[in-house]
């Protein structure tokens, strides 16, 4: 399947889906245009790093693209670097030419194009693997991209708008596949492994769930194993390797001289430094273990308010108090809604969801994300990876919902299936201008 061609009824679709996001990724550009395109005298952590502030998202592949140093966590992000080298040696070179850093650009582009092919694969699933009509399948697009944390993800330069991409990928192809009653062949797991679980380590247990359940029993066989699983993990434990050991310890060693420097010519720095270390620590919570990964749990921040706050809440519909702050700078952690209303609206979407998954588990593609939905919520519920923060992960699951929704509008009877499409285009309608307004008029002041 070339599931990269943009068949001709889908080119209008695209084009404006292109426009919006192209229009949502200038307003980032805009909002630090003269400081992000400068090229660097003193040094881009102190240009980029210093300077962005959108939710905690990182502002780290920017400075990659600018001078080639990794700062974002390796080891759940393989594959992020060498994907974007091509454009690092490509910035490289003009930069001096053209005294001009294009990151900022290179990035808008980027993420343009993800975020349009993400359109697309989520407009396919609801069309051709629910059944849903044209205009439906749009809506139900359009409602994923209106929820907070996905406008935001195709906006900022970080990977979760690439992580989206890549997991509605996986679900388009085991979804035809399913739908075919055919396997998913070892190479196609190896390569949608390889990529998932490179840009984002966790997502690659989604792919080997997406395997397992198109190929069943199958996917157990030794030869199935080695090459689609074994062989791809070996590989990016490889990359991972090297440029742990050729980029990521020598620049560890250089920032920590360029830090002893800064301390002896400014000792009051070192207050500074131990009391955003210190806030961090309380903001990360009590973790089960200091062993390696369980260092990254917590089991001491409520999940009963996570959940109300921040899962339902702030990834859908943006809190207006601390709006777009760091939880590590200055947010807290659970940030309440200023009106009763808020909570209308997010117990209505819950509770339709609910009412979606009693009604169509007997859907196997469904039945996947539920599967994959169980994997985020062992992750940051039960073991509390990044709960401090999980409002930005929305672009792992939140696709769930309008999924669910789209099995729900399939086979209601024409009157309730009326009703409910009104419902969920007032919904979108809301979300869009909600979410729109904060954004654009927090970048606009910036």
């Amino acid at each position: 399947m070339n599931i990269f061609k943009i068949r001709k009824q889908e080119r209008p679709l695209a084009f404006v889906a292109f426009i919006v996001f192209t229009l949502q990724n200038a307003l980032t550009v805009y909002s630090h245009y003269t400081l992000f395109t400068q090229p660097a005298k003193g040094g881009f952590w102190s240009i980029f790093h210093n300077h962005f502030r959108m939710s905690g998202y990182d502002d780290f592949s920017y400075i990659f693209l600018s001078n080639g140093k990794i700062y974002f966590e390796l080891s759940r992000h393989p594959l992020f670097a060498p994907l974007l080298y091509p454009f690092y040696w490509l910035n490289d070179a003009l930069m001096p030419q053209l005294h001009i850093n294009l990151a900022v650009f290179i990035m808008t582009a980027l993420l343009t194009l993800a975020a349009t092919y993400s359109f697309l694969f989520a407009y396919r699933i609801f069309n051709e693997l629910t059944g849903l009509s044209h205009t439906d399948s749009i809506l139900l697009a359009a409602l994923l991209f209106s929820f907070s944390s996905i406008m935001l993800a195709v906006m900022v330069p970080d990977h979760f708008a690439f992580s989206l991409l890549l997991l509605l990928a996986t679900l388009y192809i085991a979804g035809t596949k399913m739908h075919q009653h055919k396997p998913m062949v070892w190479w196609q797991t190896a390569l949608l492994f390889f990529l998932t679980a490179g840009i984002t380590l966790t997502n690659g247990a989604k792919t080997l769930l997406a395997a397992l359940f198109t190929n069943g029993r199958r996917f157990f066989s030794p030869r199935y194993l080695f090459l689609g699983v074994l062989l791809p993990a070996l590989l990016l434990g490889a990359i991972f390797y090297w440029q742990y050991n050729a980029l990521v310890l020598p620049q560890q060693q250089e920032n920590k001289h360029i830090e002893e420097v800064r301390l002896k010519k400014n000792p009051s720095l070192a207050q500074t430094f131990a009391k955003h270390e210190a806030r961090k620590k309380d903001f990360v919570g009590k973790p089960m273990s200091n062993a390696p990964l369980l260092e990254w749990s917590d089991t001491s921040t409520p999940r009963w308010s996570s959940i109300v706050e921040n899962v339902f809440g702030e990834s859908i519909q943006l809190h207006q108090d601390h709006l777009f702050e760091d939880t590590f700078i200055s947010r807290p952690v659970i940030v309440t809604y200023n009106h009763p209303v808020f909570y209308v609206i997010e117990g209505l979407i819950v509770f339709l969801f609910v009412v979606a998954l009693l009604t169509s588990l007997y859907s196997p593609l469904l039945r996947l994300c539920l599967s994959w939905l169980a994997c985020d919520a062992t992750l940051h519920l039960l073991l509390g990876f990044a709960l401090n923060e999980v409002y930005i992960m929305g672009a792992h699951w939140l696709f769930v919902l309008p999924l669910a929704y789209a099995h729900l509008l399939r086979h209601l009877h024409r009157p309730f299936a009326y009703a409910l499409r009104i419902i969920l285009v007032l919904l979108t309608l809301y979300l869009f201008i909600y979410n729109g307004r904060l954004i654009t008029t927090q970048l606009l002041s910036l």
